[in-house]
């Protein structure tokens, strides 16, 4: 839907207005703003990726049978 939007706006492709009204409304739903997420969200995601390399979660122990 996006790139159906992108080729419109263009002028690549003509649509009438309620194909252009049903992709807005589809491409809320495949594609978030960047606002969506919020702040905490955003600010969750960056420490996860800085501290992927440096705090792995360790592996768990292992177990061994005794006969």
């Amino acid at each position: 839907m996006l790139e159906f939007l992108q080729k419109v706006a263009l002028g690549l492709i003509e649509a009438t207005p309620i194909q252009v009204r049903a992709a807005v409304a589809a491409v809320q739903y495949t594609h978030t703003k960047t606002g969506d997420g919020g702040k905490r969200d955003a600010a969750k995601e960056a420490a996860q990726e800085a501290a992927a390399g440096k705090f792995k979660p360790s592996a768990p122990p292992a177990l061994k049978r005794v006969a």
